[in-house]
């Protein structure tokens, strides 16, 4: 299991994945029950756009202040040596599969 914070994940529960970050799912490790989506940017992709990442998690951060249905929220910002891990509220299949199509 990889630990980020409160957080942990494995490597094998892979939700999704782009150019520069992979999501992964995952959970509090002491509230088991609470599933969350990690995404995992890379730092190697970074090196030009590392300010527009911490505007973007500024702006992030603001939203999940407003505690508002349709906003997933940011629950907590990790670096590591090689990445950013952002945890997120997880969406639920329904609301997803709804957004999708």
């Amino acid at each position: 299991m990889n630990i980020v914070g409160d957080y942990e994940y494995s490597s094998k529960d892979m939700l999704g994945h782009g150019a520069f970050a992979v999501v992964y799912k995952g959970r509090h490790r002491k509230e088991k029950h609470m599933p969350v989506a990690i995404k995992c940017i890379t730092k190697k992709g970074l090196i030009k756009t590392q300010n527009l990442l911490g505007k973007e998690i500024k702006i992030l951060k603001e939203l999940t202040e407003l505690h508002h249905e349709n906003v997933v929220a940011l629950l907590d910002c990790k670096e590591s040596q090689d990445c950013v891990n952002l945890v997120m509220e997880q969406l639920l299949l329904p609301m997803c599969s709804q957004m999708c199509t």
